[in-house]
């Protein structure tokens, strides 16, 4: 790219960021983004002070986020895109703005640690990340690891490019090049070829693929594309039931889902403006709990209802801060969220059922993928299983085959890879028959049978 190629595109960069940065009328500040990983020790400020994360926390603007010594954390947006923070990171979401146009504006400010920017930005949408006085701007498919020490920013660009804005003179960063700035004196930086391995990458490029690997429906109900579809993809899959069309339940749950409450784990969280929002302990606990409605099959329990206006907007009045339900059981009554809190003392949290650091497992259904193990040196926590139902250990074992030493090129996934043909022939139950989604991760979801039988496949995705 020439020089002047990138002050052209610089100086759309900022007129950009000046647009939506500013008061006009034209801004929005209602995007909601997901907390949608947390290993370890996590702590979010919500404006009340640091507290404990908790898995599908909504974000939003202003919120900020920090990891202890063996904490790891993402935050994923409306487009797939995902902030990933290392141990001893700290992040600040000091705009999550959206255009009348659609284009949306997220701009990070990083206070310490190491984090990672996977950008796969759409149309006009824009990335800013902040370090001291200097910006860096991702557009389009980018991904950007930094490293912010009180007296430096290094910043290496793993794919794609970067513009950075606060130095000397305009610059691009290209794939495998690396930006080293004072940050006592951001006209001191540097740019050279070449990028350092850290003990992360691995650990990033697993979550990178584990979301490009489930992230869409090819047809085969719910959602085409959606930020949280992968998890349901990887632990469920969609059926069509009778008089609701495309339907989702997890796998693990047929025929015993008659006692489960979708209320039985997580956490209401009060937001100012917004009332409480009900946070899921389940690692697919975010498209269900904010999207469409819960209802109650015979023969079948509890499912997901996505409907057949959704469109992957979440603003304004989309999302749904409490689930919606349209069918309940005889004589069940859904929990209400508490009341709204009248002064500081009345709490901003209240937790249901079993909340812990590690997202919530179900027996016989998929095994929660240990990505941390990819962190050399990582302390490795165990899965919390909240039921009276005990997994067996290696039952119903998911995980592809690993090498013995972890590498930034390691082979196989901690993850399950997506069954390449699954076929199924259900008879019809309840006036429902049991579907297969080849891209909904290799389960197979079966009316018939009340131990809610699924095959998988683990062999490695390469």
């Amino acid at each position: 790219m020439s020089r002047a190629q990138q002050l052209s595109r610089l100086a759309v960069t900022s007129i950009l960021a000046v647009f939506l940065s500013s008061s006009g009328f034209a801004d929005s500040h209602v995007r909601i983004v997901r907390l949608s990983s947390v290993e370890g020790q996590v702590q979010i400020d919500r404006g009340t002070g640091l507290e404990r994360a908790i898995l599908n926390t909504p974000i939003v603007e202003g919120m900020r986020l920090v990891t202890g010594n063996d904490g790891l954390a993402e935050v994923e947006f409306e487009n797939e895109s995902a902030l990933r923070l290392a141990d001893n990171s700290e992040v600040s979401f000091s705009q999550l703005l959206l255009s009348d146009t659609g284009a949306k504006l997220t701009q990070v400010e990083v206070a310490k640690g190491v984090v990672y920017l996977d950008a796969m930005s759409k149309g006009n949408d824009v990335y800013r990340v902040k370090v001291g006085n200097t910006v860096l701007v991702a557009h389009h498919d980018a991904l950007l690891r930094l490293s912010v020490t009180p007296t430096e920013l290094k910043a290496a660009v793993l794919k794609g490019e970067v513009q950075v804005e606060g130095g000397a003179q305009a610059l691009s960063i290209h794939k495998k090049e690396t930006l080293t700035v004072s940050l006592d004196d951001a006209s001191k930086s540097t740019v050279a070829s070449g990028i350092e391995t850290t003990r992360y990458d691995s650990w990033n490029k697993e979550r990178e693929d584990y979301s490009k690997t489930y992230a869409e429906n090819a047809g085969y109900g719910g959602p085409n594309r959606a930020y949280g579809l992968q998890d349901l993809n990887y632990y469920g899959n969609f059926f069509y039931a009778s008089g609701y069309g495309y339907v989702w339940q997890p796998y693990g749950f047929a025929g015993s889902m008659a006692a489960w409450d979708p209320y039985s784990n997580g956490a209401w969280m009060f937001y100012p403006g917004m009332g409480y929002a009900w946070a899921s302990a389940y690692p697919w606990g975010w498209l269900p709990f904010h999207y469409g409605s819960w209802a109650f099959l015979n023969g079948m329990g509890w499912a997901w209802v996505p409907g057949g206006a959704y469109n992957g907007q979440w603003y304004a009045g989309n999302f749904l801060t409490v689930p919606r339900i349209v069918r309940a059981p005889a004589n069940w009554t859904a929990a209400a969220p508490p009341s709204v809190p009248a002064n500081a003392a009345t709490p901003r949290i209240v937790t249901v059922g079993t909340v812990n650091a590690t997202a919530l497992a179900i027996p016989g259904g998929r095994i929660l993928p240990n990505f941390a193990s990819l962190v050399p040196g990582h302390k490795v926590g165990s899965a919390t299983q909240s039921f009276a139902q005990t997994a067996t250990p290696g039952e119903h074992s998911t995980f592809a085959a690993r090498t013995s030493t972890v590498s930034a090129t390691h082979q196989g996934h901690v993850f399950a890879a997506p069954a390449r043909s699954v076929s199924l022939a259900a008879p019809e139950m309840s006036g429902m028959r049991g579907v297969a989604s080849p891209n909904a991760g290799q389960g197979v979801h079966s009316s018939a049978g009340a131990s809610g039988a699924h095959t998988a496949s683990g062999s490695a995705h390469k």
